[in-house]
């Protein structure tokens, strides 16, 4: 009986997991919220290190990991287009319900891979009154010429994206599909997104370089979640009002180096 208890609960927690449900109190909320997507198969590659590497930034906000995936299987989920949809609009009404709670809050996401193109699905589905501000794609598996248009009429701010020539992973989805179903097309986790026309300035490209390496991107396909290059890089566009930035020679580095690269927020 407590075997089979045990797993009643253990079903439980995955069922909530997968549900992408928050817990009924997260203090943090009250400064801002950031939802980050893994990759195909919910690996983990990111759940602690993004986290861990916003805190270490000085972020105060509330860093919910959402689990959009149907399978622990990267293929089935890098092609199971219609299931990742339907995740999408959970997420969507995940904001929606945020929004309504803090209505004068920041909202971000950040997402790895597949993820990707559920986040910017998810933002899709919003309306002018309820907008996120900054999308963070990290390794994305979204075509290159996604039209981003729709997703950005729902955001106050920018879509960056960091993208890699030498991530071999993304070659073979350049096979296999995009999260949105194209072949023999350029990801834009490889070559960047194509910006909308008419909304100059919106989407920004972030190209690998050796620079990056130290903070622990080596321009493969999931490092780029590696605990220093959240805390150097990518934090920056989740940092608002509430936060206080953390400093160090380190970081001063890194940040000289991402205003240079694409300027302010």
């Amino acid at each position: 009986m407590i075997r089979n208890a045990c797993i009643r609960c253990l079903t439980v927690a995955l069922l909530m997991g997968m549900s992408g449900c928050a817990t009924p109190e997260r203090t943090a909320e009250k400064f801002g919220k950031t939802f980050y997507l893994d990759g195909a198969g919910n690996w983990g590659f990111g759940a602690s290190t993004v986290p861990s590497g916003l805190r270490d930034a000085g972020y105060r906000g509330d860093v919910e990991i959402y689990v959009w995936t149907t399978s622990l299987n990267p293929l089935i989920d890098q092609l199971n287009i219609p299931g990742a949809k339907l995740r999408a609009i959970a997420l969507a009404d995940r904001i929606k319900d945020y929004r309504r709670r803090f209505p004068d809050n920041e909202l971000n996401i950040i997402a790895l891979s597949a993820g990707t193109g559920v986040a910017v699905w998810a933002v899709e589905q919003l309306d002018a009154g309820t907008k996120i501000k900054n999308l963070v794609l990290l390794g994305s598996s979204l075509s290159h010429d996604y039209d981003a248009s729709r997703a950005l009429a729902n955001m106050t701010g920018r879509i960056f994206t960091y993208h890699s020539e030498h991530d071999l992973i993304l070659g073979g989805v350049n096979v296999i599909g995009t999260i949105d179903g194209k072949r023999g097309v350029e990801s834009a986790g490889s070559v960047g997104l194509k910006t909308p026309t008419g909304m100059p300035g919106r989407v920004v490209n972030v190209a690998w370089t050796p620079r990056f390496i130290p903070s622990g991107w080596t321009g493969s396909h999931t490092d780029c979640t590696s605990k220093g290059f959240i805390q150097g890089f990518v934090a920056r566009h989740v940092l608002s009002r509430h936060d206080v930035v953390r400093t160090g020679a380190a970081s001063n580095g890194r940040a000289e180096h991402s205003r240079l690269a694409f300027g302010s927020d």
